[in-house]
């Protein structure tokens, strides 16, 4: 146990002492992401949150992974029909895919946010361009990253291709580790979490250019 969790529990136990310890921390509200010490989300310079080690999908929260656990609509009563076609020829915001450690196969959690995306693309008229960006973790020699991180971009175009029916143009490159979103703080965390920090890096990035 880390010190810093032994000192939390012995002070949870001191306020306790009246009805007893019972020895059982407090439920976590956020299992599966990184909080600070006020039970908060930490987050990425760019937004995205830190997923501990033992994330799994099924612990995904719509604060976080919103293209894993869907996005509720909500309706406004009395919207013009006009500003709705109007809204359908808007860009999409720029998506990002992660992929797992040292892959470049899509997964479905990676499949349905790019779905979501290409059917918004789909919507929009006129030419449109695409540029698909490929990226790595710096766990690994240079080049190699380089080279996943072309095949992880290359991945996400032959996917793209697949669906048949948009017109859109795609520039696809790969980028290796160069501009990693992680920042300094995965550097400082225990070896065995470190693969789990650094997943945001893995990732392509799509954005209307």
């Amino acid at each position: 146990m880390r010190k810093s969790n032994v000192l939390a529990a012995v002070a949870s136990c001191a306020a306790l002492v009246l009805g007893g310890c019972a020895g059982k921390a407090p439920d976590d509200p956020w299992p599966g992401y990184r909080t600070d010490g006020k039970g908060q989300l930490l987050k990425t310079a760019d937004g995205h949150c830190w997923r501990t080690a033992d994330w799994t999908e099924d612990k995904a929260v719509p604060a976080c992974d919103v293209a894993i656990t869907g996005e509720p609509v909500v309706a406004v009563e009395g919207e013009a029909s006009s500003r709705d076609a109007v809204a359908e020829n808007v860009a999409p915001a720029p998506v990002r895919v992660t992929f797992a450690f040292d892959s470049a196969v899509l997964g479905e959690a990676a499949r349905i946010a790019l779905k979501a995306w290409y059917q918004a693309v789909a919507k929009l008229e006129g030419e449109v361009v695409v540029t698909v960006n490929g990226y790595s973790d710096p766990l690994g020699p240079a080049g190699y990253n380089r080279n996943l991180a072309e095949q992880r971009a290359r991945a996400v175009a032959r996917w793209w291709e697949e669906q048949g029916d948009s017109t859109a143009a795609l520039q696809v490159e790969g980028h290796g580790e160069d501009a990693g979103v992680s920042g300094l703080h995965c550097q400082s965390v225990p070896a065995d979490e470190m693969r789990a920090c650094y997943q945001q890096d893995r990732r392509v990035e799509l954005r209307i250019q």
